[in-house]
């Protein structure tokens, strides 16, 4: 029989494990990944502005603003369509190779998450007659097999396990690493840097995941009751299990974050990341809405997203974020991309001048650093690479 490599230096006590082969797989599409990254996408990049934009502007005498002027000849040249089956075939291959290993230890897998799920320190509440979302429901994101909701047998958890080892691996150092928390920890030093006072006693992650991200925010908040959310039983499962194998008390249930059922003003913050891109345009809105009504006076919202706005963005990076809604799966990250994020706040509730947005380092742990946040009209304020978006205000 194959030896399972021993991961425990990175893993948690539930982090599905790979055998050698497994591992070898993995790492062979990780540096397919990276060869297309380094050599392919630079010539695309030239194949963009070299060829297709003159061709283009030529023909219509003027001056081109949005790649959906580019997309339909740059799509039918063959280097592009290279491009487009490298960056699928890579990932898909992840996916399936990930997939078969927890097919192999999935067992094993269940004793430990029915042992960690004893005792708890925190709690999971689930919702079998929970109306999923079409945003959610319809699609397999980042195409991701069964994506979220989807249970492939009693009490399961394969969701959450294929994100976690999947999201651990293909984004490596770039989020936290295997514990794949950077986002959580970019949140939590961006409510410390700016709301320095400010001593939250009730937490509410929004869209949670795995809580991955909402076991950050209770280590920088150790004294506030967090509560987490999400509309994956599956997701739910695995990650009350992977809190309580970390020893974090966090209090898990199964909702929707456009109508939960807390009381008016049962938060002092509410919080989210990289929830929006994967919400509808009137999903978003519905969720500020709820931010507001969620929050006690005083209380503050935060959330940190994909970084890509279509304003800050070449032509040839808006039509790498248009990939991720026409072929990944992300059927909402370009409009996400265009939207007022400080208006969508407004109109939800929050006063504009306690708005504040703008790109935020990410971070692998916690860091109070005000030159890790910059505006639109900072020098290096393009989709600089290992930053997040972030909105947040104060509810008056």
């Amino acid at each position: 029989m194959e030896k399972q490599l021993n991961h425990s230096h990175f893993g948690h006590a539930i982090m599905p494990q790979a055998t050698h082969d497994e591992q070898a797989m993995e790492d062979h599409f990780l540096a397919m990944r990276a060869w297309t990254n380094r050599n392919v996408d630079p010539l695309d990049r030239r194949l963009l502005d070299e060829v297709i934009v003159p061709e283009a502007e030529a023909a219509t005498g003027g001056e081109l603003t949005s790649s959906a002027q580019v997309r339909k000849p740059l799509e039918a040249h063959p280097l592009h369509q290279y491009w487009l089956t490298l960056s699928l075939h890579y990932q898909d291959r992840i996916w399936r190779s990930i997939d078969g290993s927890i097919d192999r230890q999935y067992d094993e897998l269940a004793e430990k998450v029915e042992q960690h799920s004893k005792a708890p320190k925190g709690s999971l509440t689930l919702n079998p007659d929970l109306e999923i979302p079409r945003y959610i429901g319809a699609l397999d994101h980042h195409r991701m097999p069964g994506s979220y909701t989807v249970d492939t047998a009693e009490d399961d958890f394969r969701a959450g396990a294929l994100y976690d080892r999947f999201s651990s691996t293909y984004l490596r150092n770039m989020n936290g690493g295997w514990k794949n928390d950077g986002r959580g920890h970019t949140l939590a030093s961006h409510v410390k840097d700016f709301y320095p006072d400010f001593q939250p006693k009730r937490i509410l992650d929004l869209g949670c995941s795995i809580g991955q991200s909402t076991i950050a925010i209770a280590a920088a908040y150790p004294d506030a009751e967090i509560q987490a959310i999400d509309l994956g039983a599956p997701m739910l499962r695995y990650g009350h299990a992977r809190a309580e194998s970390m020893g974090v008390p966090i209090h898990f249930s199964q909702q929707n974050a456009e109508c939960t059922n807390f009381e008016d003003g049962s938060f002092d913050m509410v919080t989210s990341s990289a929830m929006f891109h994967e919400t509808s345009a009137k999903g978003m809105r519905a969720i500020m809405r709820e931010c507001h009504r969620l929050l006690r006076p005083g209380g503050i919202m935060c959330h940190v997203e994909v970084p890509p706005r279509h304003e800050h963005l070449s032509l040839w990076d808006q039509m790498r974020c248009d990939f991720e809604s026409h072929y990944n799966n992300e059927p909402f990250m370009t409009s996400l991309a265009r939207t007022d994020w400080v208006e969508v706040a407004e109109k939800a509730g929050f006063e504009r001048d306690k708005i504040l947005v703008g790109y935020r380092k990410g971070v692998p742990e916690l860091k109070v650093d005000r030159d890790d946040f910059f505006t639109e009209g900072h020098p290096e304020g393009r989709t600089m690479l290992g930053s997040w978006y972030a909105c947040s205000a104060t509810k008056d």
